[in-house]
């Protein structure tokens, strides 16, 4: 049986009141191409209004499965947790409403071991084909990782819900960072990492799709959220030494030439049209939340984004 095995990694996974999405998380681990007991599966109940409990059937006999439960705290702080309890030499982070594609593990797992310093990442596309507000916040995320990773420039930034990296490192880096409440606490501890000297890879075929629906108004505050982050993100950065706003701006500066290279072909100019209106509301949301933040208030810890 996979529980009566020591796993050499620990999948661990943040969850917030989304059961439906967590199951199927799980089933995806299940079909995973690593042998049965290489790994645990760690869930994190950050706080859920209603305890998370689950079918121990949903491994299939895979891997152990292991349910903690801490006051909600936020993401990060969750899998600090996760990361404190793991069995598993290797970590690798996913969240609740990401599906990871067979290979997935596997491919983070042998590039961790190729390097024991080294963080992972993969590859995250939008498993709501057709939702237009997944699909721009997706290609928001393509557009940072095209920016943040280009070619001969070295990884710089990893989505925490496709990344993974030694736990004996992950610990000594301080884990993420617990005043990152609402986001951005991956962007911080990513430059962390680089900033104590310690590399990133790319591994392309570790993918997952992220399933995380949508409307208008949830576009609206998910991007409000990734303001409030970047202006903490910023702060730490800069007082750490480590890099400023300034060096950040080509972001926006190259965004143009960046959504015509990565924008999805074959749709219609009425698709592009309202595609390009939630990237302007994405940028105000943006502000807005950047500049609640610098004005100060106690951010609410939510569920992973």
């Amino acid at each position: 049986m996979a529980a009566m095995m020591s796993p050499s990694t620990t999948v661990v996974i943040p969850s917030f009141a989304r059961p439906g999405a967590l199951a199927r998380c799980i089933e995806g681990l299940s079909r995973q191409s690593a042998e049965a007991g290489e790994f645990e599966v760690v869930v994190v109940d950050d706080g859920s209004p209603e305890p998370v409990v689950l079918d121990s059937s949903l491994a299939r006999g895979r891997f152990e499965l292991r349910v903690l439960r801490q006051d909600n705290a936020g993401p990060g702080v969750a899998r600090n947790l996760g990361a404190a309890s793991a069995r598993g030499e290797i970590l690798a982070f996913i969240d609740d409403d990401c599906v990871p594609t067979p290979a997935w593990l596997g491919g983070l797992v042998a590039a961790v071991r190729r390097d024991p310093d080294v963080l992972a990442g993969g590859a995250t596309r939008n498993g709501l084909d057709g939702e237009l507000c997944p699909e721009v916040s997706q290609l928001i995320v393509s557009i940072a990782y095209d920016f943040y990773n280009r070619a001969g420039a070295g990884p710089r930034f990893f989505a925490s819900n496709n990344m993974a990296c030694g736990r004996g490192p992950f610990l000594a880096s301080g884990g993420f960072d617990p005043s990152f409440r609402v986001a951005s606490e991956d962007r911080e501890f990513c430059d962390r990492w680089r900033a104590q000297g310690r590399p990133m890879t790319w591994v392309p075929d570790a993918e997952v799709e992220h399933f995380h629906r949508q409307g208008l108004v949830d576009f609206l505050r998910l991007h409000a959220r990734y303001g409030r982050g970047a202006f903490r993100y910023h702060a730490t950065r800069r007082a750490r030494g480590s890099g400023s706003l300034g060096q950040d701006l080509g972001f926006y500066s190259n965004f143009a030439t960046a959504y015509r290279r990565l924008a999805p072909r074959g749709r219609s100019l009425a698709w592009h049209s309202r595609a390009a209106g939630l990237l302007l509301a994405w940028q105000g949301a943006n502000a807005v939340g950047f500049v609640a933040e610098l004005l100060g208030g106690e951010p609410t810890a939510e569920a992973s984004p």
